[in-house]
């Protein structure tokens, strides 16, 4: 269920998306997408704080997705 390449450095919202196709769980660029959109269209122009904790959440989600015992703690759930 888990990968077993290494996962590649997340540096940017690029290499975000490319991971999370690549990496996430199923839906999850999609979902990283519209989330990422409606958090930036809601922010102030001087306060991008809601787009950064999209961003944070679903790098998470992909070093969760990729961990053997995060995911086998969730299957033995």
């Amino acid at each position: 269920m888990t990968s077993s390449l290494p996962l590649p450095e997340i540096r940017t919202v690029d290499d975000l998306r490319s991971a999370l196709g690549r990496y996430g769980f199923p839906g999850d660029r999609e979902r990283f997408e519209e989330e990422l959109a409606a958090a930036v269209g809601a922010s102030p122009t001087d306060d991008l704080e809601g787009a950064a904790a999209v961003v944070r959440a679903y790098r998470h989600r992909i070093l969760i997705r990729n961990s053997p015992e995060v995911m086998a703690a969730i299957e033995d759930a």
